[in-house]
């Protein structure tokens, strides 16, 4: 699971359905078991708590946006939204963005499901990820070491930005491309940008071999 700080009040996690399996739920309990969705939303709390040490206190504002691969959940400590004491409360508004998650990923599954119709499956379509901090980068390379060898990369740096375009080979398994995903989101954010748009516009940093390179020079 990625945590990012975005200010003093407003902190944004991103986790894989791997992850979230891997912690011992089911998808579907996060959608429609409100007991064990709000277990798993404490769970990543108390874990934002122990890592990056925040604190929580007050009236919380909760968004959560469904992917195709996993949940972006966006927490915001916010003034005259719900009395921080009351539970039922809290409960409700979590109960509430989890619906509307809910609702997101009913049309990407009926999306993936007219997909899976119209053509043979294929490979996870290359995709960016994306980061304003070099750092990341260099803690990816180290944490990666040789994880990542069958995958074509590139390092892009555009408009204050450092965005990693990700390729999977065809013979790469599901379940490998799901690991390397929950691996790179724990350091990096989705990116919508093309590679189209990246080529054009940004200036190619390291092509092939990159996390190979940056071990190398830092």
């Amino acid at each position: 699971m990625k945590i990012e700080r975005i200010n003093d009040n407003t902190v944004k996690f991103f986790i894989t359905y791997v992850d979230i399996e891997k912690r011992g739920f089911a998808r579907d309990e996060i959608w429609y078991n409100r007991e064990r969705g709000e277990q798993l939303f404490w769970q990543m709390m108390d874990e934002a708590h122990e890592r990056e040490d925040i604190s929580f206190d007050g009236p919380l504002w909760i968004q959560v946006q469904a992917f195709e691969k996993g949940l972006e959940v966006t927490v915001t400590i916010a003034k005259n939204v719900i009395d921080a004491e009351d539970d039922s409360e809290l409960g409700s508004l979590l109960r509430s963005a989890i619906d509307d998650a809910r609702e997101q990923q009913n049309v990407l599954d009926q999306l993936s499901e007219l997909d899976e119709l119209e053509a043979e499956p294929e490979a996870w379509a290359p995709l960016a990820m994306d980061t304003d901090d070099f750092e990341s980068i260099i803690a990816l390379s180290k944490r990666a070491g040789d994880t990542l060898n069958n995958v074509t990369l590139k390092l892009f740096h555009y408009d204050n930005r450092y965005y990693l375009w990700v390729d999977f080979p065809d013979e790469m398994e599901p379940e490998e491309e799901e690991n390397v995903l929950s691996l790179l989101a724990e350091y990096l954010s989705f990116s919508t940008q093309t590679l189209a748009m990246l080529e054009e516009y940004g200036k190619l940093i390291l092509d092939g071999d990159v996390f190979a390179k940056v071990r190398h020079y830092f």
